[in-house]
């Protein structure tokens, strides 16, 4: 039979046995589809772009954790959004077992509002291995910035560990501002926590964002922002769907000024993968840097650069 005129009834049967197949082998061996969504992003940055060069600069001055999660990103680069044997780098095989007595004590603070992933509270978005003096210091700081806030579940967590600063979440989608409200109602959290409307980015601006309906949000710069403010800002958390480098941007003078520890996602885009460290490192040389987890949902994502 040619291929090119097989019948949609033949078609339809193949494709259903290896449906069928796929999901025994799950059962026997735990194969899984490797997801990673921002594929076409990374194979055009690197036809300009060696990947070795890129990994030993990025790896320069880092340490031995963030050395394994950076080879297993790059080990796995074959088989993006194809079927292999489940795997997870060896920092996160290392901490399963502690993890898991966490998780037996860990209590959700808002079980009728959202659901909370109890590893954003164990692993601190990628922050728990930083020094006590690091913690110290932000915990007496007067401002920790959540960029991309989504439904306040950062910024509870953030809160928990970190409860004498106010905590600025920028979210620029209302669905979202409406459950942090919620909790807010439930638990004012001492008048730390504020939700504000807008989005962080390079300079203030208009944009039009979608999330099921079009929304108009506001998009300021933190130096415009904070620059005539007196509080110290003392940690900038970003996740904020690939526009980092953006927000970055438009943050140079505080992070001149305060050298705010920084816990940025990288993963969205290869620039702020490979090159944000970089970047950061060119606008305030004082930092040292590292790669850790903010969270164990997808094995390729959820990496975060820390800066302190």
């Amino acid at each position: 039979m040619n291929k090119k005129n097989r019948p949609e009834w033949f078609i339809a049967i193949r494709e259903f046995i290896k449906k069928i197949f796929r999901t025994i082998i799950d059962f026997i061996i735990p194969v899984k589809k490797v997801k990673f969504f921002w594929q076409d992003a990374y194979n055009e940055y690197f036809k300009t772009h060696d990947l070795k060069t890129c990994t030993a600069h990025l790896l320069d001055g880092m340490d031995d954790i963030s050395k394994e999660y950076v080879d297993f990103f790059v080990q796995m680069m074959p088989y993006w959004n194809k079927y292999r044997i489940a795997a997870w780098a060896n920092p996160d095989k290392r901490l399963e077992k502690e993890y898991k007595k966490f998780v037996k004590k860990f209590k959700q603070p808002f079980p009728k509002i959202l659901y909370i992933s109890p590893y954003l509270f164990f692993n601190v978005y990628g922050l728990r291995e930083l020094p006590d003096e690091v913690f110290n210091n932000i915990n007496n700081s007067g401002i920790i910035i959540d960029a991309g806030g989504m439904n306040g579940d950062t910024a509870v967590m953030l809160h928990k560990y970190f409860p004498n600063p106010q905590i600025h979440i920028y979210e620029p989608l209302s669905v979202n501002i409406n459950v942090i409200n919620e909790i807010l109602k439930c638990d004012n959290m001492d008048n730390k926590i504020i939700p504000i409307q807008k989005g962080l980015g390079e300079r203030n601006f208009k944009a039009e964002i979608s999330f099921n309906s079009k929304e108009t949000a506001d998009i300021v710069s933190i130096d415009e922002t904070y620059e005539n403010r007196s509080e110290r800002i003392g940690l900038i958390k970003s996740d904020t769907e690939g526009y980092e480098t953006s927000i970055i941007e438009g943050a140079k003078e505080i992070i001149k000024r305060d050298k705010p520890v920084l816990s940025i996602a990288i993963y969205h885009t290869p620039f702020d993968f490979f090159e944000l460290k970089d970047k950061i490192q060119k606008i305030n040389p004082e930092y040292k840097f590292i790669i850790r987890r903010s969270e164990k949902i997808i094995p390729l994502a959820d990496f975060v650069l820390v800066a302190y």
